[in-house]
């Protein structure tokens, strides 16, 4: 709540519009309310008590970034206590959708940002999953081994290490950047990938039919995808 706070201090100080999204009840945005000019529980101001719906959402809030700069302020300063989405039990890869395309909402609109999850309120593959698409991450929670997050002009940027052990969640946050059709995906930050790494990025370029580019691929990479056979069973995969 202090750090929430201090973090809305200084969105207003960027002439950010402070809002605070949660469910009704949320005793943590109860206490950081009198530092907002907005409050509001998402599933009912902008899903109008209807099903999570990723991309409902973000046109709501680009909606909502054009009136805060009609009002005079530089964008959004956005406190979210995610305990909103429990009521509609959305699946993980929802979630991640959402996360991957708030990501890159927030840079295009120059918007702040936080989602906080409570461990206690989803399961470890959901909160894993939403680790690996946030840029930046607060709390006693271990860095995620790889992180897939908005790049520059429409690209991803993956970076990290992807073994057998993060390909569960791996498919979920990678299937989720393809599903808006062709997708180009800067891997100079890649460190590490095995096979089973290698193999969510064929299956899943297979399943959504998306045009895969995989920009700045080591040599290692690219001799250990052609040795595995990707290269003739995933064609759609640059």
């Amino acid at each position: 709540i202090a750090a929430a706070g201090a973090l809305l201090a200084e969105g207003g100080r960027l002439g950010q519009q402070p809002v605070l999204f949660g469910p009704a009840g949320s005793a943590p945005l109860h206490e950081l309310e009198p530092a907002a000019t907005m409050t509001a529980d998402p599933r009912v101001a902008f899903l109008a008590g209807g099903p999570f719906d990723p991309e409902v959402m973000i046109a709501k809030l680009r909606g909502q970034s054009v009136l805060a700069r009609a009002d005079g302020y530089t964008g959004l300063c956005v406190i979210a206590d995610m305990d909103w989405l429990l009521h509609g039990r959305p699946a993980t890869e929802a979630i991640v959708s959402y996360e991957l395309l708030l990501g890159r909402l927030a840079a295009e609109l120059g918007a702040t940002v936080v989602c906080a999850y409570r461990r206690s309120s989803f399961d470890t593959t959901a909160l894993a999953s939403a680790l690996a698409v946030h840029p930046r991450q607060s709390g006693q929670d271990e860095e995620p081994p790889y992180r897939l997050v908005s790049g520059s002009a429409q690209t991803w940027r993956l970076a990290g290490e992807i073994d057998l052990a993060a390909s569960p969640t791996f498919a979920a946050v990678f299937a989720a950047a393809a599903a808006g059709g062709d997708c180009v995906v800067d891997v100079a930050g890649l460190q590490y990938v095995d096979v089973a790494g290698m193999r969510v990025i064929a299956d899943v370029a297979r399943t959504e039919q998306a045009a895969v580019q995989l920009r700045g691929a080591s040599s290692a990479f690219r001799r250990y995808w052609q040795l595995s056979g990707f290269d003739e069973t995933a064609p759609m995969v640059q």
